[in-house]
């Protein structure tokens, strides 16, 4: 592998698990007993603070244009193609569409909560931090516009491998 492909592979490693440890913190910090399946997850959508970290998280994750997880997906699908393989492309590209589904699916459930079914109890065990607040919004911040940041990001790699 050349450096090139070292640095798109650390940028899209570093975008996705910043975004990944940003969800399980979103997640660990209502502290319950109740999360026991998916739909009690629906009780985000009483947070707008939450439901607008997670809904940004998921949309990174996806892939979806306007966010950095975006284009860091393309940089591993450019590397794939000006490297020839082209069938690790279309696999690639094929999960990568699953993958999508997935995070709409739970965007769409998160959003689509039926308020009288749930108990609101269990929020009353919501661990409140100003460094996560903080975290987040820098999160939400760079994961909107870090189209921004990108070249920042790469040349960083570029200069560990270099």
């Amino acid at each position: 592998m050349n450096i090139e492909s070292n640095v798109y592979l650390f940028t899209y490693m570093f975008i996705y698990n910043i975004s990944l440890i940003t969800l399980f913190w979103t997640i660990f910090s209502v502290i319950s007993t109740q999360f026991k399946t998916l739909q009690s997850f629906n009780g985000f959508s009483f947070n707008s603070f939450y439901l607008t970290l997670i809904t940004i998280l998921l949309f990174s994750m996806a892939g979806v244009p306007p966010f950095i997880g975006f284009f860091s997906k393309l940089f591993i699908l450019t590397l794939l193609v000006n490297s020839s393989f082209f069938y690790l492309y279309s696999i690639l590209f094929v999960v990568m569409f699953i993958g999508l589904y997935f995070y709409t699916q739970n965007i769409r459930f998160l959003h689509s909560t039926n308020h009288s079914s749930l108990n609101y109890s269990f929020w009353s065990n919501e661990r409140h931090s100003l460094v996560y607040y903080y975290f987040s919004i820098l999160i939400i911040l760079f994961l909107s516009f870090g189209l921004i940041y990108i070249d920042d990001i790469i040349l960083f790699f570029l200069w560990l491998f270099n």
